[in-house]
């Protein structure tokens, strides 16, 4: 049987906190160069994150496309942690906790990791909700999140690795099997070929 849902995930281009290897999530900060991309997909919508990160980065992927913002698929907000790196905040003991265990250690001033989960199953589960072909460009946890509910193996968030430049394409043979819960019945990833010497800064 062919697959009736089809959704593809990819995370926004990098930005100078990802290169600094800091805890960015509800800071908006810009893409570090807009690019041109080689990518075989041709939505005409494009379903994102409202941060200008994932903004950029669909106008770059997909400068044709229409782009619909969602708060509910930020980020984690990780409150006093935000803009840190983890050499910043090895000692922390709140920090160290968190890192041990994120379900029963929510971050100061941030988000809990339930909220976080309920907050993006409630944007992805408003957006996927018939037969079609869905292209989302969002953040590095919030991939990780669906990867580890609905990827083909079983895994844990933190065994979950979500990589800038792949599409991870996940695809369901009925709607009721995705609302249902189901993992996925297809999934694969392609890598996005960006062709450096076509920046534009």
């Amino acid at each position: 049987m062919a697959n009736d849902i089809t959704v593809h995930l990819i995370r926004h281009e990098k930005t100078k906190a990802n290169l600094d290897r800091k805890y960015i999530g509800w800071k908006d900060e810009p893409i570090l160069h807009k690019v041109e991309a080689e990518i075989d997909l041709h939505p005409s919508i494009v379903y994102g994150s409202d941060l200008r990160r994932c903004r950029d980065t669909a106008q770059c992927y997909f400068p044709d496309a229409e782009f619909i913002a969602s708060k509910e698929l930020r980020e984690l907000n990780f409150g006093d942690f935000e803009m840190c790196t983890y050499e910043q905040l090895q000692h922390n003991e709140t920090y160290r906790a968190w890192i041990d265990d994120p379900l029963e250690n929510p971050i100061p001033n941030g988000e809990t990791f339930d909220r976080f989960k309920q907050r993006v199953l409630d944007g992805f589960h408003s957006i996927v909700k018939e037969k079609k072909e869905y292209t989302f460009i969002v953040h590095g946890g919030v991939i990780r999140l669906l990867l580890a509910i609905y990827g083909a193996k079983e895994q844990s968030f933190q065994q979950t690795i979500a990589n800038h430049r792949t599409i991870y394409t996940l695809g369901w043979e009925t709607i009721d099997e995705l609302i249902g819960g189901a993992r996925c019945t297809l999934y694969s990833e392609a890598h996005i070929t960006v062709n450096e010497n076509i920046q534009k800064n």
